[in-house]
């Protein structure tokens, strides 16, 4: 199999002019959050007879269980059930892993606990605070069992094994080539070299998990009201745990999600685990996660050790990538991983034309909680690595390290560009993008500016980094995780691809306009931009426009697919509203034309009207022919099959397939480029860093609502830096976690927010009827790279791990010299 030529979307000779589209248009959804009348999940209507979930979790990280005592919470009043994993074992089966191994997941601990926070027991009562308390009374009997946290001790032959059936800590490995990396790097005149860590860390939301869940015995139907956020090929692996088919589970999503970041995807086993709860007990039951259960028990990203290594001809031209990246996801594998390398895959040489590369990555379990994708899925662990190795070679080769990019970007001309494993970048303009970033920054200005800072003893630096934005998630991506002998049977493998989004637009007889879309938002404005699109298509105002978001698997059109993550509500969720927005403006314009006696082709709809191109004074209104296609639709549409108002679309970019044998996928549809400058000094005393200056510059592909686009790109920078940082989730030896509260986990607040410049270097996608792409994620994987080239650049010690803490910053400053920690005139040269 080879990868498919790229399809364009060339739709500029159709795509009509479009009124409010290119807007900073204030957020419809604001007034409705701000007033509280957001419908979240604790929000919604309680069922009549509802009772209330408390879980039972290990304090230990690792440890059989033997033996649970629920006799004294069941003497409690208003207790109505205690679930053990006895109980649950009768009807939950392991939930599916992407990576095919003997290990057994399920939504709570079997025999032995392996985190600190596994599920253990589910306490259901009548309300809350008693099923807490009773929580506490349930006494569980454990055998502790040795410890292991670290990846590279998890490895060892010494180590905890905490799978026993796989009788190892690796749960995947695999070495990928593309190209002739062992030909680049002999043949190479110069190879950089840098190692990096990413430890683990989250993003909490504002709204924690939950999960209201009813069972309907007479039909055998589960339904749950959950905030989840999709993607709903998880909705599979609920199935399956369950033994439900998917007619029998019913999933509603509320319109509102205070949220996510992509922690909530990880929600799924909790769906599990309190849908077997409903059912065993025959109860309504209600479970809202707490905060410090969220931060001991939810997810978190991977911790990743890598090392990254750059093959660079006389020229400067880098000709090869040899990566190794060893990744610990938890206690378990958990759906999607391998994701945090397979996500990142087609866009692993990031901007550069770097024809071969070489991977090998090893995945280990450690007693922590398991991963999952948290926003800039797996990017940051890309970007750091590659983007200090780009900066160590511009100091190795005595080039400027802005120069060496431009040397090796992909250039204006050379898109759509495949890359050697299998991406296809749609459009983009780096050399643009670098040039608007220096600008923004002020380039002469600040670098005088840190030269007069070093004059006068303070340790001021820059850092400049770039990375590809890929928005859109190719199912095909899990695929590589298997064998190519796994992938070639025809009888048990169903290749997977596509990243369909559905969408339907229905006008009253009023003129007003209901939309109905399939994502799962999360505070990203879906609602208005859907509003925004409809309303110029249509001719109405985006006030007249009402939008339902949100799904219900039993109601509405959805995929596998279906949800908010990976930023693809800005590519496909935005062409599925305006390619069904468009089969209502057809019928507009042929009823128009029938009722005006003018040609199809010479009207236009704008201003509440369907008028005549050149003489607007002819004209009917939308609302005048609304009415009468509702009331007397023979009479107006005659000819048409459809004979109403409404247009519904599923839409799927054509360049995104399967995997091939050589393992190359596209695992994005759309892909842009943030480049980010950021200033920093750093404290000799302290070792903390203090952001100076921040700008970064996107590429939207043509943006809708410009100012909602600038507020999402502003928390993404934020996000960056306080990872950079300060956040990590961390673990003692014993594996407990030591980040539990906002006491202990620093998130950026309104006191200590950096206020980014930010620029535009539009590059329209040719996939997308409009050229819209995926924005807002990239600030989450440049930052971080940036921040840590910058304190480099300050105070020439070798930063190599994220966060770089006040504390580990402080440290490597006491190894140099001490006349060196007051900012002498000279610099060491970093190893």
């Amino acid at each position: 199999m080879t990868l498919a030529k790229p399809a364009l979307v060339n739709e500029e000779a159709r795509v009509p002019s479009l009124e409010y589209v290119g807007r900073s248009a204030l957020r419809f959804e604001d007034l409705r959050l701000t007033a509280g009348e957001g419908g979240f999940m604790d929000d919604l209507p309680a069922h009549a007879n509802i009772h209330y979930a408390s879980i039972v979790r290990s304090p230990y990280a690792h440890a059989k269980i033997k033996g649970i005592d629920a006799s004294s919470a069941m003497k409690e009043p208003g207790v109505r059930a205690v679930l053990t994993p006895s109980d649950f074992r009768r009807i939950v089966d392991p939930l599916p892993l992407v990576i095919r191994s003997p290990i057994k997941y399920y939504p709570f601990a079997y025999e032995k606990v392996r985190y600190v926070g596994e599920p253990v027991a589910v306490v259901v009562a009548r309300d809350r605070f008693t099923a807490e308390d009773a929580a506490s009374l349930v006494e569980v009997e454990y055998e502790p069992l040795p410890v292991v946290v670290d990846s590279f001790d998890a490895m060892s032959k010494d180590s905890a094994v905490l799978h026993e059936e796989l009788g190892t800590n690796l749960v995947w490995s695999k070495t990928f080539n593309f190209g002739d990396p062992e030909k680049a790097f002999a043949e190479a005149d110069h190879v950089a070299s840098v190692e990096a860590k990413i430890n683990g860390y989250t993003v909490p939301p504002l709204e924690p998990f939950g999960v209201m869940a009813s069972y309907e015995k007479s039909s055998g139907i589960l339904t749950e009201w959950c905030n989840f956020i999709g993607p709903f090929t998880l909705f599979y692996i609920i199935t399956r745990a369950l033994k439900l088919s998917e007619d029998r589970f019913r999933v509603i999503v509320p319109k509102d999600n205070g949220g996510s970041f992509g922690t909530k995807l990880a929600i799924y086993p909790y769906m599990a685990l309190i849908g077997a709860t409903a059912m065993l007990s025959g109860l309504p039951v209600k479970w809202i996660e707490t905060r410090s259960e969220n931060f001991i028990a939810s997810t978190r990203a991977a911790t990743r050790n890598s090392k990254f290594e750059l093959a660079i001809a006389r020229d400067g031209t880098f000709t090869g990538l040899r990566v190794s990246v060893v990744d610990d996801v938890g206690a378990y594998p958990r759906s999607p991983e391998p994701g945090h390398l397979l996500k990142a895959l087609s866009n692993i040489v990031g901007p550069y034309k770097i024809k071969h590369v070489a991977i090998e990555a090893r995945y280990v379990v450690t007693n922590t909680v398991p991963t999952s994708p948290i926003r800039a899925f797996g990017r940051p662990h890309l970007c750091v690595p590659l983007e200090k190795v780009v900066a160590k070679a511009a100091r190795e080769l005595h080039l400027d390290p802005v120069e060496l990019r431009l040397r090796n970007f992909v250039s204006r001309e050379e898109f759509p560009y495949r890359t050697p494993t299998g991406g296809l970048y749609d459009s983009g303009n780096y050399a643009g993008s670098m040039a608007k970033l220096l600008k923004l920054i002020d380039i002469e200005r600040t670098q005088a500016e840190i030269a007069e800072a070093r004059r006068n003893g303070r340790m001021v630096g820059l850092g400049i980094s770039v990375g590809i934005e890929p928005s859109v998630s190719n199912m095909a991506y899990l695929d590589v995780a298997l064998s190519k002998d796994e992938r070639s049977n025809s009888k048990t493998f169903l290749p997977h691809s596509g990243a369909q989004h559905s969408a339907s637009v229905k006008m009253e007889p009023s003129g007003s306009v209901t939309v109905q879309v399939d994502s799962c938002p999360q505070g990203q404005g879906h609602e208005t931009v859907a509003a925004q699109i409809v309303a110029s298509l249509l001719g109405v105002k985006p006030e007249d426009v009402r939008v339902i978001a949100g799904v219900d698997t039993h109601k509405d059109a959805w995929s596998v697919a279906t949800g908010t993550y990976a930023s693809r509500f800005g590519s496909v969720g935005i062409s599925a509203i305006y390619t069904a927005g468009m089969k209502v403006r057809g019928k507009l314009l042929r009823a128009g034309s029938r009722m005006l006696g003018v040609p199809e082709q010479d009207l236009d709809v704008g201003r509440g009207s369907i008028f005549v191109k050149g003489n607007p004074s002819k004209s009917i209104s939308v609302r005048r022919i609304a009415g009468s296609i509702h009331w007397n639709p023979i009479g107006v549409l005659p000819d048409e099959q459809d004979q109403n108002l409404f247009g519904a679309s599923t839409f799927n970019v054509q360049t995104i397939g399967p995997a091939t044998q050589n393992d190359e996928v596209n695992s994005s549809a759309t892909y842009g480029l943030v480049a980010t400058a950021v200033v920093v000094e750093v404290s000799g005393e302290t070792g903390e860093t203090k952001i100076l200056k921040y700008a970064s510059v996107h590429d939207p592909g043509n943006a809708i609502n410009p100012s909602i686009i600038r507020q999402l790109c502003e928390g993404g920078a934020n996000q960056g830096v306080a990872h950079a940082l300060f956040q990590e989730l961390g673990y003692n030896e014993e594996g407990q976690p030591v980040s539990t509260n906002f006491g202990d986990y620093y998130v950026p607040t309104s006191e200590n927010t950096i206020f980014p410049v930010f620029g535009s270097e539009p590059s329209p996608s040719p996939f997308t009827p409009l050229g819209t792409k995926g924005v807002s994620e990239g600030d989450n994987m440049t930052a971080p790279a940036a921040v840590l080239i910058a304190i480099e650049d300050a105070t020439s010690i070798v930063v190599d791990e994220v966060p770089a803490t006040p504390e580990k910053i402080w440290r490597k400053l006491r190894s140099l010299p001490d006349h060196y920690i007051n900012r002498s005139a000279r610099r060491p040269t970093p190893s």
